[in-house]
């Protein structure tokens, strides 16, 4: 494998896309995410290494892939993969980097005149910056800077993930990457195979992370840049609504992000299965069939038969609508094969906690290049994930237990959360249950993003409720409604009652009168 690119600043005009490898300082530039078929293929896959990832940092440093781009944005070196987009807006006195893609859906743009929203926003004040933060859609993170402050805050999700080292100013979307850059990092308590193996968790308690020092930044949170410290910042206050209300607003809000959905490659690949959020996706999804490639696979280690069935409802549910869709199954990665053997080693160093490598790869070989997924994810968190209590109680020691299935009530992890609790201030947000804020800002944040750093390797991802105006509307409907999921019935109602003409995980769903 080859050694880091090596790159060294350099000054270019406003408004120019650079060459790979060069760094840029201007006070204004946008970068375009670059297609996954422009990057040249190695044959031992480290041209997918920390794939769509990025590094802040406050000393230079080495670009741990060939092909990736370094730039200077304020006091601080940016380097990233060019397949995640970049914006830097400064008038001297403020700046502001985003760095992925986001849609302001009150305005209904994206790119580079997003940043040119915010910054407005912020020249008001950052109480505006913040109001304006919450109507974004997408996957993405924002540095701003000015002389009193600086700041980076997630997505309304945290789907571009971002942990954080304060000893060594460090800030990465990569766990791995950011202890690469440190120059090796001892684990963390809970940073070995064996600690989430042996308490039955998927993630890592607290804000911790797989390194001793680093942290995770929670959703609805922003990292103070001058202290590292921790500020919360959403979700804003909500109105309570009806879910036909609702239901109007958030379909609305959902399709403002269609027109924006489209690649080189072609429109969006939906993924599809038996279940409701899917449904749901489907329905919003259908001012775009034209365009759209629906796909099902099915896993090659099945005991319950769930994805078999989902390829079944998903070819029948195709059919009858008329959908352009690809079943296939998932090949296993083999140990015998050399070419499999170096994929997954570029998945393992990519992220520790993996869903499915296998899986990972299967978009690789099956999946055209070049086109968005759009994924059913996230729903659940205003779906009432837990629907009642813990027994030990709403604090520190019912997260653990919620974390590890009941396994482990006190001890080292009850100590992460009790940590978390208090930076983040979870369960004293006004107008928000701490169980739906746990599940948004924990097992989404610390579990599913690390999901899509395995998918990266092969496509971009895009989920239509990542929008903290769209969660919070969601969440805005009383208790019963969500855990009967009548927004979503309305939701499929207003957009397409037909998805409801098959069961839905073999029930039959009726719509919302």
């Amino acid at each position: 494998m080859p050694g880091p690119a090596t790159v060294q600043p350099r000054a270019v005009r406003p408004n120019t896309r650079e060459s790979i490898g060069r760094m840029t300082s201007t006070l204004r530039w946008h970068e375009a995410a670059v297609n996954d078929s422009a990057i040249p293929p190695r044959g031992d896959f480290t041209h997918t290494l920390f794939a769509r990832g990025y590094l802040l940092s406050k000393k230079h440093q080495a670009a741990p892939v060939a092909h990736w781009r370094s730039s200077v944005v304020g006091s601080w070196y940016l380097t990233r993969d060019p397949r995640l987009a970049a914006t830097f807006r400064s008038d001297g006195e403020k700046s502001l980097l985003l760095i992925g893609n986001a849609i302001d859906l009150r305005t209904e743009v994206e790119g580079a005149a997003v940043v040119d929203v915010l910054h407005r926003a912020w020249r008001s004040s950052k109480a505006d910056l913040d109001e304006a933060l919450e109507w974004l859609a997408g996957r993405y993170v924002i540095l701003g800077q000015s002389n009193s402050e600086g700041f980076l805050q997630t997505d309304a999700t945290g789907m571009l993930s971002a942990s954080y080292s304060s000893r060594d100013q460090l800030i990465s979307s990569h766990q791995n990457l950011l202890s690469e850059a440190a120059g090796g990092l001892d684990l963390s308590p809970f940073g070995g195979h064996r600690w989430l193996a042996e308490h039955n968790a998927s993630t890592f308690p607290g804000t911790y992370t797989r390194f001793d020092g680093v942290r995770m930044l929670t959703a609805n949170t922003e990292l103070n840049l001058r202290d590292f410290s921790i500020n919360r910042v959403g979700p804003l206050p909500m109105d309570r609504h009806g879910s036909e209300d609702a239901a109007h607003t958030v379909l609305d809000l959902m399709q403002r992000q269609l027109p924006f959905l489209a690649r080189s490659g072609g429109g969006p690949m939906v993924s599809l299965t038996a279940g409701l959020d899917s449904r749901v996706t489907t329905a919003v999804m259908r001012p775009l069939l034209a365009d759209s490639l629906f796909f099902t696979y099915e896993r090659h280690r099945d005991p319950k038969n769930v994805s078999k069935r989902d390829s079944e409802v998903a070819r029948e549910l195709s059919s009858w609508l008329k959908l352009k869709h690809h079943s296939y199954k998932v090949r296993p990665l083999s140990k015998a094969s050399a070419l499999d053997a170096s994929l997954e080693a570029i998945l393992e160093r990519n992220t520790f906690v993996s869903h499915g490598r296998s899986i990972a790869a299967s978009y690789l070989r099956e999946l055209p290049a070049d086109r968005l997924h759009v994924r059913s994810n996230l729903y659940e968190i205003a779906r009432a994930f837990y629907r009642s209590p813990p027994e030990e109680g709403i604090g520190a020691r019912g997260f653990a237990s919620l974390l590890t299935g009941g396994a482990v009530s006190s001890g080292p992890a009850v100590e992460a959360f009790d940590e978390m609790i208090a930076t983040t201030g979870i369960l004293h947000v006004d107008g928000y249950e701490p169980l739906d804020l746990f599940y948004w800002e924990h097992r989404m944040v610390s579990w599913f993003n690390k999901v899509l750093l395995e998918s990266d390797i092969a496509h971009d991802t895009h989920i239509i409720v990542n929008s903290r105006v769209i969660l919070r509307y969601m969440l805005s409907v009383s208790s019963r409604e969500r855990r009967e999921g009548q927004l979503l019935d309305r939701v499929i109602a207003l957009a397409w009652p037909a998805v409801y003409d098959l069961p839905v995980n073999g029930r039959v769903r009726k719509l919302a009168l």
